[in-house]
């Protein structure tokens, strides 16, 4: 049964893509009787999700499972020092996190977590410190 499965949702995201193939291949379990904590058990699909799916089966609105809403993610406020920090990196590269982030908080004034600093740097080329 489980490779039956698999090939209907490989269709089905050919056709409609991954989120599209999730919203109908979902839909028909629960067509079929298939329970909430079944499909996220299997199929990794959170019951918050089920639940939305569920309630736009019985409302009869599928149209609103399809539309993706804009979402943008706030920038860190450290891309307001981006060039300043670089620069100051590039002239003297920090050894350690914790050394980036103090120079980064005494450049700007802003406290990050280590995990921030790190991503922040990452994304710009630096190579992972530790």
């Amino acid at each position: 049964m489980e490779k039956e499965y698999k090939i209907v949702i490989k269709i089905l995201e050919r056709f409609l893509g991954k989120r599209g193939a999730k919203v109908i291949f979902c839909l028909i379990l629960m067509i079929h009787g298939i329970t909430h904590t079944e499909i996220r058990d299997k199929y990794g699909v959170a019951l918050s999700t089920t639940r939305r799916y569920r309630k736009a089966l019985e409302s009869e609105d599928i149209e609103s499972l399809f539309v993706v809403a804009k979402r943008t993610r706030p920038h860190s406020q450290l891309d307001d020092f981006e060039k300043e920090i670089l620069d100051d990196f590039n002239h003297n590269p920090p050894k350690t996190l914790r050394e980036a982030q103090s120079r980064i908080e005494i450049l700007t004034g802003i406290k990050r977590s280590l995990r921030r600093i790190s991503a922040w740097l990452l994304k710009r080329g630096f190579a992972r410190l530790r």
